[in-house]
Formats: C-alpha cells, sequence, structure tokens
C-alpha cells in the first residue's frame, strides 16, 4: 500500500470540512433573522433606493435645509406609510426565514444596485405580493404588505398610468375647470374668464397624483387601526378622491377666473395650500370612517 502525501491529505480535509459546514450555515441564516425584520431591511433598502433621485433634485433646485421642511418633494403621507409599514412588520410575531425568502430578497438587492428608481419600485411591488402570500390574514405582517403595496401607487404605478394615458387624464381635468370658468376648451386648455389667453393643464396639474394619494390614505388607515375592509370602505375610498379632485379642479378655475393672480395660485403658496387641504381632506375623511367602525366596535 502506497500512503498518500500528508500535504494531500491535510487539503482533502480541509475541503470536506468546509462542504459539511455550508450547508448548516445556509439552513442557519433562517434561524439568524426574523422574517418580519428581514422584510422590513428588504423594505427600507428598495425604498431608499426608489426616492434617492428625488431626494437629489430636491437638493439640486435649493439648500438641503429648504428640501428636508419640504419632505424632498415627496408627500407626508407617503413617509408615515413607510413608518408604519416598518412598525408593523417589527410587531409581527417570530418567523424564521425561507429559502424563497432569500431568493425575494437577492432581487431586490439586485434591483437597488440598478441606477433606476423604477427596479425597485417593482421589486417592492413584488415584496408587497409576496407578502400578501406569505403572512395571515389580519397578522401585522400582512398589514404591512398592503401598505407597501399602497406606497407604489404614488410613487410609480401612477405614474405609469399617466404617461399611458395623459392625454384623456388632462382633458377630464380641463372639461372640469371650463365648466366652473365658463369658457371654451380645446384639447387641455381653457380659456381665461378675461379672454385674455388661455390655461394649459400640464402633467403637473394633473389630478391622478392626488388621487393616488388619497388611496394610499385610505388603505393607510385601515390597515393602521387593523379594521375589517367591508364594501362600504369604497365610499370612502372614492369620497377622499373626489375630495382632493374638488381642490385641484379649484385650485385651476381661480386660475382661470383671475388671471392676475396667477403667480400667486401657481406658485409656491397656492401649491402648498393645495397640498395642506389635500392632505386635510384625505385625514379628515379616513378619521371619520375611523370614528365609525370605532364605535361601532365599543
Amino acid at each position: 500500500m502506497v500512503d498518500a502525501p500528508k500535504g494531500r491529505s491535510q487539503r482533502v480535509g480541509v475541503l470536506g470540512s468546509d462542504r459539511a459546514s455550508a450547508a448548516p450555515i445556509f439552513s442557519n441564516f433562517g434561524q439568524a433573522f426574523q422574517r418580519a425584520e428581514f422584510f422590513a431591511g428588504l423594505f427600507l433598502l428598495g425604498f431608499s433606493n426608489g426616492i434617492f433621485e428625488r431626494i437629489m433634485q430636491a437638493i439640486a433646485l435649493g439648500t438641503i435645509g429648504d428640501a428636508f421642511w419640504g419632505t424632498f418633494g415627496i408627500s407626508v403621507l407617503i413617509w408615515a406609510a413607510c413608518f408604519i409599514a416598518v412598525s408593523l412588520l417589527l410587531r409581527h410575531p417570530p418567523e424564521p426565514v425561507t429559502r424563497n425568502d432569500l431568493i425575494l430578497a437577492l432581487a431586490i438587492v439586485a434591483a437597488a444596485f440598478l441606477p433606476s428608481a423604477k427596479a425597485s419600485w417593482l421589486a417592492l411591488t413584488w415584496l408587497g405580493l409576496y407578502g400578501l402570500r406569505c403572512f395571515e390574514a389580519g397578522a401585522p405582517g400582512r398589514r404591512a404588505a398592503v401598505i407597501i403595496l399602497a406606497i407604489t401607487v404614488p410613487m410609480f404605478w401612477s405614474r405609469l398610468v399617466f404617461g399611458m394615458l395623459s392625454h384623456l387624464i388632462l382633458q377630464a381635468d380641463a372639461i372640469l375647470v371650463s365648466l366652473i370658468v365658463g369658457t371654451e376648451r380645446v384639447g387641455n386648455t381653457v380659456g381665461f374668464a378675461d379672454n385674455s389667453g388661455y390655461l394649459f393643464t400640464l402633467p403637473p396639474c394633473s389630478s391622478l397624483a392626488n388621487v393616488s394619494l388619497a388611496v394610499l390614505g385610505w388603505a393607510l388607515f385601515i390597515q393602521a387601526f387593523a379594521l375589517r375592509p367591508s364594501l362600504t370602505d369604497i365610499w370612502w375610498c372614492l369620497a377622499a378622491c373626489s375630495a382632493v379632485i374638488v381642490i385641484n379642479v379649484a385650485r385651476m378655475a381661480l386660475i382661470g377666473l383671475h388671471p392676475e393672480s396667477y403667480e400667486l395660485v401657481h406658485g409656491a403658496v397656492g401649491a402648498s395650500v393645495a397640498s395642506f387641504l389635500g392632505l386635510a381632506a384625505i385625514v379628515g375623511i379616513n378619521i371619520l370612517r375611523v370614528r365609525r367602525d370605532l364605535f361601532v366596535r365599543a
């Protein structure tokens, strides 16, 4: 019998021990992290990459302080939804991370490395849908998944819909404005009341962005207070959507009726007032819905 060289036997032993330890390391990963906490980390990673471009644009338009007080051009409702989603995930009962969770994590991490916010919002949509499937109904994790999906509506999906249907959406806004101002409409333009010119309804003036925030607010209140959805909730959602449309159309109509006040109404002051009124309408209507349900419970 010929003995194997000593060095070779040592190398074989080392390689064998590496293979033996690889499987336990992979399997123990799920025990080292709680599933909901793992989801929270993935959500924050995708969300951070999704808003990075907006934050940079907000800072480029002024100072960091101005961008901060302007919430970086992102609605306060979205920041609140982000906080509540993470809070719900951290309250979810302990569960181990599964192999499918790790596959999802690889996709979200890969999306975060791409120089595109769209990739992250698509990944977060997948995360929300996956959360609906793997968490039980009524569980904090399931409620957080609904909020995550709702966040992607104003941040991504409403923009995608607007890109496909912008002509029809802007015309709908123009029709409503022309009914109030009482002047002719040509496409997405409405004549001023004093016949001095025309008001153009451009994409930033569209009501769709505010409607998507109303949908987010509706979903946020239901999940935050663990309310049981019902058919009447559709009417509450429609009420919030209608309120923000009225506010946006009224602002444009005010410009049409008083073109001399264009800079005031269309500028920073008018935008801030309209944004505040829209947020107040969304929150107020949903508070009424929550109070009604909590009163019934009591």
